[in-house]
């Protein structure tokens, strides 16, 4: 007796949920274990180091097939100039961000205000997509503002307050890459391999040259803590390879929307491993706050007509 197609969508969907969740896991594990790798290696030499151990990974699994092979071919000016932004967008700019934000506010606090990466897509879609402007969209922005003003106000001092900024910044960058990767992808066939590998390699190889001519002594101490470097091995294997492995998997089965509900764990996961592995606390106001920006994640992804 063979399984009816029903059987096998309901199959699909909870085996791509269940990626999502373990991705979402480990997205939120990063987080603690960027701050314990800041024991001994700089903020963009976590990120260099890690994503250029990544690197390999990725291209060998695509080139035996276990992912699908990235598009090369015919990989002309326009079509070259847009996967450099993507990268950009998607790779250097928000790992540096998201790392600078973990070593001035703490893991906690970026790991909720990172994802507002998916209200910055919502807003952002209107413009360059041409999306139609939802009354959803604008109470998850305010919602989202209100819950960063009450996660920054237990942290006044100016470098927790810039590592905020840091974290917003790092949300914006990846908010404008999901909506140009929308925009860009199939006109100038840009497939979800190549333009993680183009992610990889801003992030990693291009990031190792800057961070060797800027402050080549952070990128391999002398005596290195060894916490740090099973933080910084587990960055590598886990965020940046893992995690993206199994997101690309969760989107084949089911649709991106139900995907992206499932990853309001991040910043649930980011909390409780930041708690239990380098004891960041949030304060009382800062949870409200927390809890006004998983709210507005959930509004701005639609997760109630889901």
């Amino acid at each position: 007796m063979h399984p009816t197609p029903s059987t096998h969508s309901a199959r699909d969907d909870r085996i791509g949920l269940a990626f999502a969740a373990i991705a979402a896991i480990i997205y939120g594990a990063a987080y603690p274990a960027t701050a314990i790798a800041l024991r001994s290696f700089s903020p963009l030499g976590i990120a260099a180091l890690a994503c250029t151990l990544a690197l390999p990974v990725v291209i060998g699994l695509g080139a035996i097939g276990w992912l699908p092979r990235p598009s090369v071919r015919g990989l002309d000016r326009p079509r070259l100039v847009r996967l450099v932004v993507l990268s950009g967008l998607g790779g250097l700019l928000f790992i540096a961000a998201i790392n600078v934000a973990v070593a001035l506010s703490g893991p906690t606090i970026t790991g909720f205000v990172a994802p507002l990466y998916a209200v910055a897509a919502a807003l952002l879609a209107v413009p360059l997509l041409g999306e139609r402007v939802r009354p959803a969209t604008i109470v998850a922005f305010a919602i989202a503002i209100l819950g960063t003003v009450l996660l920054a106000g237990g942290v006044p001092d100016t470098d927790s307050l810039v590592g905020v900024a840091m974290a917003l910044a790092a949300a914006l960058c990846f908010g404008l890459y999901i909506v140009l990767a929308r925009r860009w992808s199939r006109r100038y066939a840009l497939d979800g391999t190549l333009v993680t590998i183009a992610n990889l390699v801003g992030r990693g190889p291009i990031l190792l040259i800057v961070e060797l001519v800027r402050a080549p002594g952070t990128l391999m101490p002398a005596a290195p803590d060894p916490a740090a470097v099973i933080a910084l091995l587990s960055i590598a294997l886990g965020s940046s390879s893992t995690a993206n492995l199994l997101l690309m998997a969760s989107v084949r089965r089911v649709p991106a929307g139900r995907t992206s509900a499932v990853l309001l764990l991040t910043p649930i996961s980011s909390a409780i491993f930041a708690a239990v592995l380098v004891q960041d606390l949030l304060a009382p106001i800062q949870l409200v706050g927390a809890a006004c920006i998983l709210v507005g994640i959930a509004v701005a992804s639609g997760v109630g007509r889901r």
